[in-house]
């Protein structure tokens, strides 16, 4: 069809569907015009005016007639039965407001939980990472496997990167970066703050694809062994405390004692890397605001001792004759490694290559998934509970539909009719919906501050608008062919198999709720053990803070070491003597902070297993660590003044430590351990002479591993978390002290993370309480759902049997009788679907192994719990309308019809 012709038909079909009044006024004027013009012929061939307009009438066959054909013959019939059925639809909803408002809220509520954790898992799960081709990018591990059987992912050395730099051909580019905190500030004067950042090599931006929307990123010529100091922002820290200034370009910022040359500002939402899209050992920070240029000294190709880089590469899009592989980039990172790694280690180590996808979902994927599942079990709920009220609404609406039916309406009509209906009732749940997943997406997210990667990322699109509809759509569906259903059996006069359809639903909201309740109450059970398990420390009334001591370029602990102990220690001495303090400590990685550290160990005099390198968690300790942490001593002593830089090499063990290499607490003393983690490799080896407690370091649902503890007077580092025990029930109002503390001490020190211990404990079961708070949300959700149901099912079965129940009473039957009768119908109703519920969740609640501490998946208590309670539930909603239909006056009954 020519396109003009094809533009002019498409503006009469529009003009006929939105200006109808208007097309349906000149089709009459029109065909008065010709009818006329017919009866003027008629009547000048001798016809009389009377006859003329009966024979004008037969030539058109009727008015109405002409006019059906017409709009027929404009093609918008389909659509404007559409919109009339949706217009019918609407003053139906509007005449029974009740009937609308409880099967929009049902939806909404059901479709906006649904719409809320579907958008975190778009977001965490399917959406593209917001980067240049990042199916290509791809993370680079040592994958190391100890001597227990478990791997782990390591870090590379600045060796092992070089290595892979200079042999790859399967990347177009590579970088490598590591956390590292800086406090910054305009002038050298000024209060500086503490901000996350990274040391990364200029490629990093060339691997991501991003560039500065301000200014340009540093080059390889600045990235060199006394190059200047350049340095970029986050555009979130130029807004905040610069007021999004371009003059700040090109001019001189302080981070830490050193000033820097500001090269450019970050794109907006632009915070790579993100610490909980790596694993929590390497520190970064939530969101990264500052990046200064990674150096390599010349020592640096050859160290692989010290494994801090974190290396992200980009595949090619080609590799000889075709487009290069994860397969084809991983076989080839084995012939590097086996180039280059010392033959001793290659059986235990491997570079793995994961995608950045992968990488930032991989702790979260299966839970997002478990939470997915119980959310379409709500989503299941709902729609039982609004098909049974569709169902009923057809019982009420029987004389309408028999009416129609009589008239001349097909079923097929009135099938249409019913499915539009119920088209309207979506769109308005959808709508409800849409905006509690708006907010509801922001509580998900409060509940997880910080620890959920990629919550940047969260966000509505077009795949959660498509979901929304896409549920709208199957449910409107879904509805009207359960009514249309329901209204053929109603004129069949089938209502016992609508009466059964109904029973069906409600078993089908039971088990499921009962389903979800079980769920939520193994979380909850867990999450109750967890808080009672002892960690190996007394957090109450003790207050952390990170002090961290400002570098100008890379950390030397040999060169400025004794400055660094120094500083901690007179911070520390200061703090224990003020009034209020009763001890205070500080240590390096605090436990249940996400952040831990291992080392190799080898016990003096004892022979391994070929090939066999123990290791242990490291922990640096200050000051009386042990006493302001009350970590138990068990035997021997606690590190003192005579464990400094000239003292002999000391450290305190572990119980676990103690009794894997030397058998017992006591056969541990005084025994000597070659640590491989020394700063300086001619370190003799260390004596112990201390052993405490075992400390839960990682998490409260996971053993605590071997750990040694060595002072920080002969292991110094530049950051110590501070722990510091008050003598009052608030630890919180002694900050004001450890501040000025710090600031007198050093200056530049920046002071942050700062939060109570029992604080740092309860962060670490967030991740658990996430779970928890939402299965349980939506079990309470699933189980008021159920219980609208069942009460919907009894109301309607008592309005349908009033003149029967009329009869009873009337022969002599009690209300009690009634009661009792009205419950057994209920209560048998709820007993089936107790009874699948119960098998069901033996079934599902399998998945949930992996996230329960000190709790089965088949607890018994927990079952019978959750069936006694969904129990109680649905004797009180089968109870309700029960009691109605003993109070019913059996003379109203009987005349009612």
């Amino acid at each position: 069809m020519n396109p003009m012709n094809l533009a002019a038909l498409l503006r009469r079909r529009l003009r006929a569907l939105f200006r109808r009044s208007a097309v349906e006024r000149e089709m009459t004027n029109e065909l008065a015009f010709h009818f006329e013009l017919e009866k003027q012929e008629r009547m000048r061939a001798g016809a009389s005016s009377a006859e003329a307009h009966r024979a004008a009438i037969h030539a058109f066959g009727g008015v109405d007639h002409v006019k059906e054909a017409y709009r027929d013959a404009r093609g918008t019939r389909p659509l404007e039965n559409l919109i009339q059925d949706l217009r019918y639809g609407v003053r139906i909803l509007r005449r029974n407001p009740l009937f609308a408002a409880a099967a929009v809220t049902a939806l909404g509520l059901a479709l906006g939980a649904a719409l809320a954790v579907f958008n975190v898992v778009n977001g965490v799960l399917l959406r593209p990472l917001p980067y240049r081709d990042p199916e290509r990018i791809n993370i680079i591990w040592l994958a190391w496997r100890w001597d227990d059987g478990n791997v782990s992912q390591l870090p590379l050395s600045s060796g092992s990167y070089s290595d892979i730099e200079r042999d790859s051909r399967s990347f177009d580019a590579m970088a490598a970066f590591r956390a590292w905190p800086y406090a910054i500030a305009e002038s050298p004067d000024a209060e500086r703050e503490a901000v996350a950042g990274a040391r990364v090599t200029p490629a990093l931006f060339d691997v991501l694809g991003v560039s500065p929307v301000v200014g340009r990123a540093f080059t390889r010529a600045e990235a060199v062994p006394g190059g200047p100091n350049v340095a970029l922002i986050s555009h979130d820290l130029w807004q905040r405390k610069f007021g999004g200034s371009r003059d700040i370009i090109g001019k001189r910022i302080y981070l830490g004692d050193a000033p820097f040359t500001l090269t450019g500002v970050m794109p907006p939402g632009f915070a790579f890397p993100r610490g909980a899209e790596l694993p929590a050992p390497f520190q970064f920070g939530t969101r990264t605001d500052v990046w200064t240029p990674l150096v390599f000294e010349s020592s640096d190709v050859s160290n692989y001792g010290v494994q801090n880089l974190v290396a992200v590469g980009k595949l090619s899009e080609r590799c000889g004759t075709g487009r290069c592989s994860a397969s084809a980039a991983q076989a080839e990172l084995t012939t590097v490694l086996r180039r280059n790694i010392p033959l001793n280690d290659q059986p235990k180590s491997a570079y793995k290559l994961v995608s950045m996808a992968e990488q930032a979902a991989a702790r979260v994927r299966r839970p997002l998934l478990i939470l997915l599942g119980a959310v379409a079990f709500v989503l299941a709920i709902a729609a039982a509970n609004v098909t049974s009220l569709v169902i009923g609404r057809v019982h009420a609406r029987e004389r309408e539909l028999a009416v129609r039916s009589a008239l001349g309406a097909a079923r097929g009509r009135l099938a249409r009719q019913l499915v539009t209906e119920n088209l309207v009732l979506c769109l308005l749940g959808m709508a409800v919906g849409l905006t509690l997943a708006f907010w509801g997406t922001k509580v998900v997210l409060l509940l997880v501050p910080g620890s959920l990667p990629r919550a940047d990322d969260v966000g509505f699109d077009w795949r959660v608008l498509s979901v929304a509809g896409l549920l709208a759509l199957i449910a409107a569906l879904g509805f009207g062919v359960a009514a249309a259903y329901a209204a053929r059996l109603r004129f069949t006069r089938a209502a016992v198999s609508v009466s059964r359809t109904r029973r069906v639903l409600v078993m089908t909201e039971v088990a499921l709720s009962l389903i979800l309740l079980i769920g939520a109450a193994l979380l909850t059970r867990s999450f109750i053990s967890l808080q009672q398990v002892r960690p190996g420390f007394d957090p109450s009334n003790a207050l952390t803070a990170r002090v961290t001591i400002p570098l100008v370029g890379r950390p030397q602990p040999l060169v400025d070491g004794a400055r660094w102990s120094a500083t901690f220690d007179h911070i520390i001495a200061r703090l224990a003597s003020a009034p209020g303090i009763v001890a205070a400590g500080g240590v390096v990685t605090l436990p249940l902070s996400g952040a831990f550290e291992n080392g190799g160990v080898r016990p003096v005099g004892k022979v391994y297993e070929n090939g066999r390198n123990p290791s242990a968690q490291v922990q640096i300790v200050a000051g009386d660590y042990f006493g302001a942490a009350r970590i138990r001593l068990v035997a021997g002593r606690v590190f003192d003044a005579s464990d400094d830089q000239s003292g002999r090499a000391s450290m305190i063990v572990n119980r676990k430590f103690a009794r894997e290499h030397f058998g017992s607490e006591a056969d541990a003393l005084g025994r000597e351990v070659t640590a491989l983690f020394e700063w300086a490799r001619d370190r003799p080896p260390r004596v112990i002479v201390g052993v405490v407690d075992d400390v839960k370091t990682v998490s409260l649902d996971g053993d605590a591993p071997p750990q040694v503890y060595v002072p920080l007077s002969q292991l110094p580092a530049y950051a110590l978390t501070l722990v510091v025990r008050v003598s009052g029930a608030d630890p919180l109002a002694a900050l004001p002290l450890v501040r000025q503390t710090v600031h007198e001490v050093h200056s530049s020190a920046t002071l942050k993370e700062i939060r109570t211990f029992e604080s740092v404990v309860a962060d670490s079961l967030a991740p658990q309480r996430f779970n928890m708070t939402l299965i349980a949300t939506f079990a309470v959700l699933a189980l008021v759902l159920a219980f609208v149901g069942l009460y919907g099912v009894l109301a309607l079965m008592v309005a349908q049997r009033r003149r029967e129940i009329g009869v009873r009473l009337a022969l002599g039957a009690t209300p009690a009788t009634v009661v009792r009768a009205l419950l057994g119908e209920g209560l048998r109703v709820v007993a089936v679907g107790v009874t699948i519920g119960l098998a069901g969740a033996l079934a599902v609640t399998r998945v949930l192994s992996s996230m329960l501490y000190g709790v089965s998946t088949t607890d018994g208590s927990v079952f019978a719990g959750a069936a006694a309670f969904v129990g109680l539930v649905a004797v009180l909603a089968t109870w309700i309308p029960a009691r109605r239909a003993s109070q019913v006056d059996p003379r109203t009954a009987l005349t009612a019809e």
